[in-house]
């Protein structure tokens, strides 16, 4: 792949690379360098990528990058204060505004849930691309995304309830 198309296709990706990033990490400062080093990276390499599937390389590239960050971050912090900054998102949430609820939510689901609803619902994307970036089959993916979809709206309803 040429410089030209390389930056052609990686401005199609970019935002998308960055969000899934952000709903990775929770931190926009991060997730911002870590599309800079994407892009960096797959330019030194750029030569050696095919245009077709490069989305599906760009994306697991991203989620690579962010676990390996989650990873170093683990082992900076020590299990005490991880514990007290994923306990912010229990916060009272604000009724008025049910986007933050569901973002909300969705940041309480496990790990495989909140990349596959984000990678669906969020950037749109097919099941066979999801299936190659998260590393899983069409039929786990979507059953995932299924039980994501329930949890969100169980606790989304008892909350517009206020918990009847």
């Amino acid at each position: 792949m040429r410089s030209e198309e390389l930056n052609r296709e990686f401005l199609l990706v970019k935002d998308a690379a960055y969000r899934y990033a952000v709903s990775l990490l929770h931190d926009a400062v991060v997730a911002e360098d870590l599309t800079q080093d994407l892009y960096e990276k797959l330019y030194n390499r750029r030569l050696l990528i095919r245009s077709k599937g490069f989305r599906s390389l760009v994306m697991t590239s991203m989620r690579n990058m962010c676990m390996d960050t989650l990873r170093k971050r683990h082992r900076a912090y020590d299990e005490v204060e991880y514990e007290q900054a994923a306990g912010e998102v229990y916060s009272p949430p604000d009724y008025h505004e049910t986007g933050d609820i569901i973002r909300r939510l969705i940041a309480q689901l496990p790990e495989r849930e909140r990349e596959i609803i984000h990678l669906r619902d969020c950037e749109q994307m097919e099941f066979e691309d999801i299936c190659e970036i998260v590393g899983t089959t069409e039929s786990a993916a979507r059953m995932a995304l299924s039980r994501a979809r329930t949890k969100v709206k169980t606790e989304l309803l008892k909350i517009m309830n206020y918990g009847l």
